[in-house]
């Protein structure tokens, strides 16, 4: 075991919407020294300069990850990855989507927690030095994919009970931190469950969990193609009204990095986390999301009029010849995860989805971000990508 006093971040899943945010915010983090060393692992090749990441000497990106494969696997790829057995801190951000539906749920689970149990069982076999681990969950484990169907007091709080069979079954977090508590106990290494609902933020490759990304192409689309300056919420007049705490990728990635730093109050805790402290509706921001692009903001249409997937789709033509002309990333409209929108803002925001983070609050972590702003920031890094046009 080193004795070296210097901390070293490993990143899994850096390529994602989270493990990316981690990365960037690790090289700044609370202070630029804090951790001598990030390592962030993919499983496709991902350079520093594609990734948008910063051009520092201490980071380094590691492609050609499967933990889909058997353990021993993944300790031969953590091996081969030089002074691996000096990391210190350990994000993980790995995920298999696996679809939608319920009918996906059985497979989903499974396969998330055979990645996650890999993962830290090759963590323990190749870094003697493990200090502690983030693990994010979200709304997932409030049974938000079940909307009304399931009852619940909001804001909600970390110690709200689990959600009971047939529904529980399905949230395949709940095997998960059962799966972590069980590889964490006796251990010297600590572990906390970070949970935010939908993050707002960017990635350098698409991501299904992106919602900042579809928004932004379709005020895009609408800004070339639409009728009028003024874009319709794609959505329903119900969930335009509804309240959710949405966060921005920099404070998430900065909740966990803040809770691996403090294990004297964070070991084995969970907690929510959002842009602020108050929850907002789509209808206090998607004048300020529309705004960025140029638009007025305005409810949504009436049933039957076209708007968000529905009008996207509709051009579907002219999206080669618009890509081209705005210079974008090739496909860029055909690979966006058009779904995550959709949900986000019919089914899935029918309902009250605030999350209360006092809990968070209580150990010290004060960031906050304007909601809108998490969007605008969002969307000057996939112009600088080539995801959205500049004008």
């Amino acid at each position: 075991m080193s004795t070296s006093s210097e901390l070293r971040a490993l990143v899994f899943g850096a390529s994602g919407i989270t493990g990316w945010a981690i990365v960037k915010e690790a090289l700044s983090y609370p202070t630029s020294t804090t951790f001598s060393r990030v390592i962030g692992l993919t499983s496709r090749p991902l350079t520093v300069e594609d990734a948008r990441l910063p051009q520092d000497a201490r980071l380094q990106l590691y492609a050609g990850l499967d933990l889909s494969k058997d353990v021993k696997s993944t300790i031969s790829y953590l091996h081969g990855i030089p002074g691996i057995e000096h990391v210190t801190h350990v994000y993980f951000a790995a995920y298999v989507h696996l679809g939608w539906g319920a009918s996906d749920s059985a497979s989903r689970a499974r396969e998330n927690v055979n990645l996650l149990t890999s993962a830290v069982t090759a963590i323990e076999a190749e870094c003697p030095d493990l200090q502690f681990f983030t693990f994010p969950t979200g709304g997932k484990w409030y049974g938000f994919e079940f909307g009304n169907d399931v009852a619940r007091d909001t804001p909600l709080k970390e110690i709200a009970p689990r959600i009971k069979p047939p529904h529980g079954d399905h949230i395949f977090y709940y095997p998960q931190i059962d799966a972590l508590n069980h590889l964490s106990n006796g251990k010297r290494w600590k572990y906390a469950d970070i949970r935010p609902d939908a993050i707002i933020g960017f990635v350098p490759n698409h991501n299904a969990m992106n919602l900042a990304e579809p928004i932004a192409l379709y005020c895009s689309l609408w800004k070339s193609l639409g009728p009028s300056n003024e874009i319709p919420f794609p959505g329903t007049s119900e969930t335009y009204s509804t309240l959710h705490s949405d966060c921005s990728q920099d404070v998430v990635a900065r909740v966990h990095i803040f809770a691996s730093l403090h294990p004297e109050i964070t070991g084995g805790e969970a907690y929510n986390v959002a842009d602020s402290d108050t929850s907002n509706s789509w209808e206090d921001v998607w004048p300020g999301i529309a705004a960025y692009f140029g638009l007025k903001g305005v409810g949504p249409l009436p049933e039957g009029q076209l708007a968000g997937e529905a009008w996207v789709r509709s051009e579907s033509a002219e999206w080669d010849k618009w890509t081209r002309e705005k210079q974008l990333k090739p496909n860029v409209l055909d690979n966006t995860c058009w779904g995550f929108m959709t949900v986000l803002a019919n089914d899935y925001a029918s309902f009250d989805r605030s999350l209360d983070i006092s809990k968070a609050r209580s150990t010290g972590f004060s960031e906050r971000r304007n909601h809108v702003q998490s969007y605008h920031i969002a969307f000057d890094r996939m112009r600088d990508a080539g995801i959205i046009p500049r004008t």
